[in-house]
């Protein structure tokens, strides 16, 4: 039974992994394969969930004493999109959040989408998925000077929408913070 109250909001602004589609065990997946090393979710979740600026360079220099950490990220990137194009078919959207979507849509709301990834990666999701189309507005990487955790992508929201409700969907603590930085 849908209990929302729509009319607090004017915009619903989404985070993208593990928010919008369940892809965050791909990440893990692609971390491990790129470090070639054996660790569990659970602290792949807790080194790489952080609300530090550059916390995953911090990371792969401390942790895993990787000093050329760009290529590496890049490596795990390209590795991460090759994985999900692969996978397409297990790919799927969080329970309950097409009828979300569609609710907000059929309540005359809309929806934003607000991604460290890159605008590729949103398209090939938005093909999986065609609701992902209706949003508003979405926001990727390649938008951004500063990236999540840092609130630039979540100001740029209120810049391109002033005066209007909204209200955020997170799903780690690194973006819980962040949200709530913005005023």
């Amino acid at each position: 039974m849908d209990t929302m109250d729509y009319s607090k909001y004017d915009i619903f602004i989404f985070d993208l992994d593990d928010t919008i589609i369940q892809t965050e065990y791909y990440h893990y997946i692609c971390w491990k394969n790129t470090l070639n090393t054996d660790f569990t979710y659970e602290y792949f979740i807790s080194k790489f969930h952080s609300n530090e600026e550059n916390n995953i360079p911090h990371v792969l220099t401390n942790v895993f004493n990787i000093q050329d950490y760009k290529d590496v990220i890049e490596q795990k990137k390209r590795r991460y999109l090759n994985y999900v194009q692969e996978n397409k078919d297990n790919i799927k959207l969080i329970d309950g959040l097409n009828e979300f979507l569609t609710q907000i849509i059929l309540k005359n709301k809309r929806f934003v989408i607000v991604s460290n990834s890159p605008k590729s990666q949103i398209d090939f999701y938005c093909e999986l998925f065609p609701i992902l189309k209706k949003s508003s507005k979405m926001y990727y990487s390649e938008m951004f000077q500063n990236k999540k955790p840092n609130a630039e992508c979540y100001m740029n929201v209120l810049r391109d929408f002033p005066n209007e409700k909204m209200v955020g969907f997170e799903d780690s603590i690194t973006g819980i913070h962040y949200m709530t930085q913005i005023k």
